[in-house]
């Protein structure tokens, strides 16, 4: 599992759109999907719910999603923190 994808299935459950959540992140909505299946296989459980109109998290979807925006938002400090340090050399 990888930080990217953790942004991904964030930025899905934001917009509720596999295609917008590709456009986001320069990747297909194949590419989305596949991220989103790798997902549910690493922990075992559905996140999405997918229905020809209805987008909606499961439970353990849910959780991610909340998980996952903490982990996010810890990551982009600790880039924005390191690169500065680098900077200052």
């Amino acid at each position: 599992m990888q930080i990217e994808s953790l942004k991904v299935f964030c930025d899905l459950a934001e917009t509720e759109s596999f295609t917008k959540a590709a456009q986001i992140n320069n990747v297909t909505q194949s590419a989305v999907s596949q991220q989103i299946s790798a997902l549910e296989r690493f922990f075992k459980s559905p996140l999405v719910e997918r229905g020809k109109k209805e987008f909606r998290l499961t439970r353990e979807g849910q959780t991610l999603y909340e998980h996952s925006k903490k982990i996010i938002r810890t990551y982009e400090s600790l880039q924005f923190l390191l690169t500065g340090m680098h900077s200052d050399c």
